[in-house]
């Protein structure tokens, strides 16, 4: 599992593009970046085109990250993706609920697996 993006919502409405667009800073740590690439990958560029890399993530805290900018500055934000996306095994859930490969389920019983344990309903899209 992955990050797809961190997005601040209020009051159950989902916030976009809330900076003036160019608000993002490179991330200069070292270690930060490789979090990211592991943990918030982007899934069209190959491990270490830093570049590419660097624009996705500017282009996902331009979009989302701006609006929880009162709360969270651009550190903080990335940090919190990576906390929230570490603080729950989300193998270890779906297989605990028996919910394993090869096992057919709904994606109800993959929500109701999530929220047991997180206490929230997942989002979540079947292509």
């Amino acid at each position: 599992f992955t990050i797809h993006g961190l997005w601040p919502d209020s009051k159950g409405k989902m916030l976009n593009d809330c900076g003036s667009g160019d608000d993002y800073d490179d991330i200069p740590d070292a270690h930060m970046r490789k979090q990211l690439e592991s943990d918030w990958p982007n899934l069209t560029s190959r491990a270490g085109e830093i570049k590419k890399y660097q624009e996705f993530w500017g282009y996902e805290f331009n979009k989302h990250g701006t609006c929880s900018m009162d709360r969270y500055n651009q550190d903080q934000y990335f940090e919190l993706a990576l906390k929230l996306k570490n603080q729950f095994d989300l193998l270890n859930i779906l297989r605990n609920h028996g919910i394993i490969p090869g096992k057919t389920c709904t994606v109800k019983d993959v929500e109701d697996a999530i929220k047991a344990v997180t206490a929230h309903v997942p989002n979540l899209n079947c292509i």
